[in-house]
């Protein structure tokens, strides 16, 4: 309308200016002569006119052009409804800034999630952890795969932040729950490392992944998911061993758990971890797993350590741990008391659940030990009121 009105003023404008300039001809078209003579008595310049509804006009199209530009520019956006890591974890289709704003006055739990893993890309943890808070303290508890995902995203934070202690309670705690596939692989290099390569897991401590001596499948349906991780049992693999290169030693592993599986009727190798005489330490069965290494009941949160070797005294076959093997222990035992919080006083032998003499009379010292050593650290802290693991973390950080 505003286009159409603008041509018909123009078009009489025009037909103005060509009209002839005689005081007759002005009358007929309602012009009094007067107003058609400037003050030195020379006609106005009527053509001037046109120039300026023309430019008007095309003022008003451009303007209608952006507008109608800038209404297509904006691309349709809808939050996400479900929690999962097709939905959390998605590539989005805006930059994670724009998205962000998107999602600034959400409050459903998907969409939290979807902003939190945004602020993660964006490098910004500590809002991330305030916007998952929004999820696990909200006044309905979370399921638990909306758990999951929250505490994951937390550890991420923490992780970020250089400040991986505060978030391991919020890994294990989505390792816990996890049901996502895509999250639960996301979770695994917490524990073990997928690279074949020899590399930290827990602090200092480096680990020799299972692929790493091309294992058997395990039987899955004949292994039970490891409950929360409380004690730690100490055993020999009661066969003389002293060779220290990674290949004699993988391969004794791979004859370890050939006879759990074939003659015990194992569901894997019973034991989470092994060590080498060299001191390199191996895994085992994987830690999300329950052991098979104490015997019932006994294996329930108990993450079972095997030194290859026969620690007894027979002068034949017996032979002690080397030192590299000890080392490797206490560091490992210290590394998991700290991360799965508990003291000296959960950590056994074997013989202490069953009657045997494992892990031999060369090793059994050892472990008692330093098992003592580590609860005197805390006795003589006087901490009461702490717990050993808080204690055992502090001394480690010392």
């Amino acid at each position: 309308m505003i286009n159409r009105q603008f041509r018909m003023e123009w078009q009489d404008t025009r037909n103005d200016s060509q009209a002839d300039t005689s005081p007759e001809r002005r009358l007929m078209h309602g012009v009094k002569p007067s107003a058609c003579k400037s003050s030195a008595g020379k006609p106005e310049v009527l053509a001037h006119r046109p120039t300026t509804y023309s430019a008007l006009l095309l003022l008003m199209l451009t303007l209608a052009g952006c507008l109608s530009t800038a209404r297509q520019s904006w691309p349709t956006y809808s939050e996400p409804t479900t929690v999962s890591s097709r939905s959390i974890f998605a590539k989005g289709q805006l930059a994670p800034e724009i998205e962000v704003q998107h999602l600034a006055n959400a409050r459903a739990t998907p969409a939290l999630l979807r902003r939190s893993w945004l602020e993660l890309q964006l490098q910004q943890p500590q809002t991330a952890l305030g916007t998952s808070a929004q999820v696990l303290y909200a006044a309905n508890k979370p399921s638990a795969n909306d758990e999951s995902f929250a505490r994951y995203l937390r550890a991420e934070a923490f992780r970020i932040q250089g400040d991986n202690k505060r978030g391991n309670y919020d890994r294990r705690r989505a390792r816990d729950l996890a049901l996502d596939p895509e999250l639960q692989r996301r979770l695994l290099p917490a524990v073990l490392s997928p690279t074949p390569s020899r590399g930290p897991v827990w602090g200092q401590v480096a680990i020799e992944p299972r692929n790493s001596w091309q294992p058997l499948a395990p039987n899955r349906s004949n292994l039970d998911r490891m409950q929360q991780p409380r004690r730690i049992t100490i055993h020999h693999s009661a066969m003389y061993f002293r060779d220290t290169r990674p290949r004699a030693a993988a391969a004794q592993i791979g004859k370890i758990q050939r006879e759990h599986m074939q003659n015990r009727d194992y569901g894997d190798i019973g034991y989470h971890f092994l060590i080498d005489p060299s001191g390199r330490i191996w895994e085992g069965r994987e830690l999300r797993y329950q052991g098979a290494h104490a015997s019932g009941s006994n294996n329930i949160g108990n993450i079972g350590i095997c030194l290859l070797g026969n620690f007894m005294r027979q002068q034949q076959d017996g032979q002690g741990p080397t030192n590299a093997q000890v080392q490797s222990m206490e560091q490992l035992v210290m590394q998991m008391m700290r991360q799965y919080r508990f003291g000296g006083d959960a950590l056994f032998c074997h013989s202490d659940f069953k009657n045997t003499a494992c892990p031999g009379p060369r090793m059994q010292p050892i472990v008692k030990q330093l098992a003592k050593q580590l609860q005197a650290r805390l006795a003589g802290r006087g901490r009461r009121a702490r717990s050993a693991s808080a204690s055992l973390a502090e001394e480690q950080d010392e």
